[in-house]
């Protein structure tokens, strides 16, 4: 019984096996084949395709390519040029069929390349291609397309590249190109725009920009459509002429003298322009404007004016709105004991207020005048009995501002002056002499995240920002207990991505803890008895955007000796130390770390996240290890795949060369030079990255180096400076 009991085993072990080993090969055939294979032919060959079939969008809208798609080969996207370029991006085009030969021109760049040659150039400079452009027939499909580098086409012409290879997608964003002094000029600084008058205003139709040193900005669009300012352009003698109630201005094409006319005295004087007058045209919508030097025009014109460069937004607001004037003060002192002989309302820029001065014939006192607010109509009353209204101008429209009219009127009893408001105001007012001055707050309409009210007796400065953006957080804190202040002056929340905020009184510290809905970039702004937050994605509030990347961490402490594990060295140096220079008020680079822990990151998700927040390069830190302890020195490494110039000129060759020059003597390693290596965080990354090994923690003198604090501090401080120093060129 046993026997045959252990025959039946091997029976069913046998057909058991015999499943599972089919089972197998069809797994691995299906796996193999669980993509369709593309049927193509190309030089002379026909094959069958299994890799990335990848579909082509410009401005997110699909580009139509007679159902083919773009292919993946030596590792390199390929795309139609006529489908992508020519047809899509409205490039010109030219392809010679004999020789090969293939022309793309646009925004001022010319790109030549040969269908199976290595060999492209761009505008005439020389470069080597890793994957030559080739005729591929889909022969399904029966179309025959010529193939050409997408990335390296798409960048040289202005294009944003991004290619996603879990979605097989590739998305090209239009650049914004302007054409002056008959040349294409690819605009890729992020512009903040324009505030006037405490209002942000939509300038997307023509931006702001800076030519030679000088802010421009466009002077019919801006001076004329937004201010109301009197614009006129002569193109026979290429005058341009701005006028308001108080100047004239006026300016031509061809020189950098401008003409300044004061109104009320008639004299007329000359100012000399850093940059002539500039006549320029949008590609893509057409619209032309003349562009004028902001500041020099801005306050030839009578108004404040002021350029913030971090966040690249041009302040302009009115100085003097309007100043009503009666120079005939005789009237009846029989029937009247005073006159109203003047008002003007001019801006406070240093509190943010509007100072409405009302001027008298004789001194007044408290007791002469009486100011009503009339909450429910949204008016203020200002009635001075007695008096009568000489003024010759009655009303006067502000428009856009938190009072809407100001008019003066006679009364039986005496003069009154209105204010029709378009908000509710906070105002406080001060006697001194026959003069009467008004001051009403003006908020600020605009598009900040968060608008919070600040006690008259904290400072701007007092206010502190940590940004938690690895929580999806940040913290607004101010010394002292302002909960109760708070309480009755509500945060206003202007931002979609705010999900929550609460304040609390910690430690003598009131905190606003903001939550967010995704990572966000943050900014206090002092608008005088108003901080503005702005909330935005962080390439959208920062100029100059770094990712740091302590390596290893978690499950993965990297190489180790004597205990001394490299992801602390890593991240002691480049986050603990590291921060204090980042992270201080003087400095020009906003930083992000890939992680604030000792956490296990993948290398997919460090190189992603340069992407993820719009950084402008990124710079990982490692420590060396070698069998051979005799091996030292620090080296940086860039991969020559993710070699190619970003927006301000900088590539990762450029990058590494940086680093090394700024480590090497602040902490006394042997020099082990620049070299290229195709490491996953810093080939697989979207802008300029650098892998640097400090030194080899399994060397005895590079090791007590790389533990001790001093020289660890001089490490994180020569990266800042490698970092802020590559942005300098900007």
């Amino acid at each position: 019984m046993i026997l045959n009991i252990k025959r039946v085993n091997n029976k069913r072990i046998l057909f058991i096996g015999a499943l599972l080993l089919l089972m197998f090969f069809s797994v691995v055939i299906g796996t193999k084949h669980s993509q369709a294979a593309l049927k193509v032919k190309y030089n002379g060959k026909s094959s069958k395709y299994y890799g990335k079939q990848v579909k082509s969008y410009l401005d997110g809208k699909t580009i139509k390519a007679d159902g083919t798609k773009g292919l993946v080969l030596n590792k390199t996207l390929m795309v139609s040029y006529k489908d992508v370029f020519k047809k899509s991006c409205k490039a010109k085009t030219s392809y010679n069929s004999k020789t090969g030969k293939i022309v793309i021109k646009d925004n001022g760049v010319t790109v030549k390349l040969k269908v199976g040659s290595k060999n492209a150039s761009i505008n005439g400079k020389k470069t080597k291609l890793k994957q030559a452009p080739i005729k591929v027939k889909y022969v399904k499909k029966k179309k025959t397309k010529i193939l050409v580098p997408a990335k390296y086409v798409a960048k040289a012409l202005g294009y944003k590249y991004t290619y996603n290879k879990n979605d097989a997608r590739l998305d090209l964003t239009s650049p914004f190109v302007l054409i002056y002094n008959k040349k294409y000029n690819i605009y890729k600084s992020y512009f903040g725009g324009l505030v006037y008058d405490n209002t942000t205003i939509d300038i997307s139709k023509m931006p702001i920009f800076k030519l030679n040193g000088s802010v421009m900005m466009p002077a019919k669009y801006i001076f004329s459509d937004i201010m109301g300012i009197g614009y006129s352009y002569d193109e026979g003698n290429g005058n341009i002429t701005l006028s308001n109630d108080f100047f004239k201005v006026t300016l031509n094409i061809n020189n950098n003298i401008a003409k300044i006319t004061d109104l009320s005295t008639e004299s007329t004087s000359e100012l000399a322009l850093s940059t002539k007058p500039l006549i320029v045209k949008r590609k893509d919508s057409g619209y032309t404007d003349i562009m004028v030097p902001a500041s020099a025009i801005v306050q030839a014109m009578g108004y404040y004016y002021k350029w913030d460069s971090s966040l690249k937004i041009c302040n302009i607001h009115t100085e003097t709105y309007f100043d009503w004037k009666q120079k005939d003060v005789v009237y009846d002192n029989a029937l009247y004991s005073n006159a109203l002989t003047g008002v003007k309302t001019a801006y406070d820029i240093t509190n943010n207020t509007i100072v409405l001065s009302v001027t008298f014939a004789n001194n007044i006192e408290q007791s002469s005048f009486a100011i009503t607010e009339d909450d429910i109509n949204n008016m203020l009353y200002i009635d001075i009995p007695g008096c009568v209204n000489l003024l010759a101008d009655k009303n006067y429209t502000m428009s856009g501002q938190n009072i809407d009219v100001i008019s003066s009127d006679q009364s039986s009893t005496g003069a009154r002056i209105t204010l029709t408001l378009h908000n509710p105001i906070s105002q406080y007012h001060s006697v001194s002499g026959n003069t009467l001055n008004i001051y009403i707050t003006e908020g600020w309409k605009t598009d900040y995240g968060l608008r919070i009210k600040k006690p008259d007796y904290v400072t701007f400065e007092q206010f502190s920002l940590d940004d938690r953006y690895y929580e999806n957080k940040f913290i607004i804190s101010v010394p002292g207990n302002l909960t109760e202040f708070f309480a009755a002056n509500p945060i206003v929340n202007k931002s979609a991505n705010i999900s929550s905020y609460n304040v609390e009184f910690v430690n003598n510290m009131t905190n606003i803890v903001v939550n967010t809905k995704k990572l966000q970039g943050c900014k206090l702004v002092n608008l005088g008895n108003i901080i503005g937050v702005i909330v935005d994605e962080p390439h959208n509030v920062y100029e100059n955007i770094v990712v740091l990347d302590p390596g290893h961490g978690g499950k993965d402490p990297g190489a180790q000796n004597k205990g001394v594990n490299e992801s602390d060295l890593n991240f002691t140096i480049l986050y603990e130390y590291g921060k204090e220079f980042f992270n201080s008020p003087e400095s020009p680079v906003k930083a992000y770390w890939t992680r604030v822990n000792d956490t296990y990151i993948t290398l997919d998700d460090r190189a992603k996240f340069a992407s993820k927040i719009g950084a402008d390069m990124f710079v990982s830190l490692h420590m060396n290890s070698a069998t051979n302890t005799s091996a030292k020195g620090t080296e940086v490494y860039y991969s020559t795949s993710n070699n190619s110039a970003n927006a301000f000129g900088l590539t990762s060759n450029k990058l590494a060369s940086n680093c090394l020059s700024k480590i090497t003597p602040a902490i006394s390693t042997e020099v082990r030079g620049v070299k290229s290596a195709n490491y996953y965080v810093i080939r697989y990354n979207s802008v300029p990255a650098v892998l640097i090994e400090l030194g080899f923690i399994s060397n005895s003198s590079d090791f007590k180096i790389l533990t001790n604090a001093n020289s660890q501090k001089n490490a994180a401080k020569a990266i800042y400076e490698a970092v802020a120093a590559s942005f300098a060129g900007r």
